[in-house]
């Protein structure tokens, strides 16, 4: 980021800068890097802003424009970082997790959910073993875990009905786990949850 990262703090705070960040405003950018990562072998940070703005062309001039506070260069910075930076480090982040659980359970398959089911029942990705789903996860950044005004509480509360009608649907677990730093949060934790959760379908199956 080009700007002092107090000022960029501070921007994000506002809200009627917020506002033009909706997806009504931007687009659904998750919907739209999840397009995207399914379009190419290997995903790359021009490649994704291009695909951007191909879709939303005039969305970064506009948003910058209506950001007063910042000159036009840095205001163009922002709202590029915020719009297709954060989406990019955001999933990067996620795919980066994800493998890390992939090496760690080799027989476990995790796949991307799509984005009807991400907005739905608040699921990032899926995990089978032999093809049978046993667990849908959602990761976020360790901020999640302590956000604490009433709006983001009340959307946390969201999230948690979201994740328990993900479990009465589809009769399995579902872990919210998170990042910090680019690593996986409590790492150790995780992993033992996951081979709990593995031990009791084994002795499951073994009992049938």
């Amino acid at each position: 980021m080009p700007i002092d990262d107090k000022v960029y703090r501070q921007l994000n705070k506002e809200p009627a800068i917020n506002s033009l960040f909706r997806s009504d405003k931007v687009g659904k950018c998750a919907k739209l890097f999840d397009d995207y990562y399914k379009s190419v072998e290997q995903i790359d940070s021009s490649e994704w802003y291009e695909y951007y703005l191909e879709r939303y062309p005039k969305v970064l001039a506009n948003t910058s424009l209506a950001i007063t506070s910042l000159d036009i260069n840095d205001s163009f910075a922002y709202v590029k970082h915020r719009i297709i930076g954060q989406t990019w480090n955001g999933m990067l982040n996620e795919i980066a997790l994800v493998k890390e659980l992939q090496e760690q359970f080799p027989n476990l398959t995790f796949e991307k959910a799509d984005y009807n089911k991400d907005e739905q029942y608040f699921t990032d990705f899926e995990c089978f073993s032999n093809g049978i789903l046993i667990l849908g996860l959602q990761i976020k950044p360790i901020t999640y875990k302590y956000m604490s005004n009433p709006y983001q509480l009340k959307a946390k509360d969201n999230h948690n009905k979201q994740r328990e009608l993900y479990k009465l649907t589809y009769g399995v677990p579902h872990f919210l786990i998170y990042y910090e730093k680019d690593e996986l949060y409590e790492k150790q934790n995780v992993f033992n949850q996951i081979n709990l959760l593995l031990t009791n379908l084994i002795n499951q199956n073994n009992e049938q």
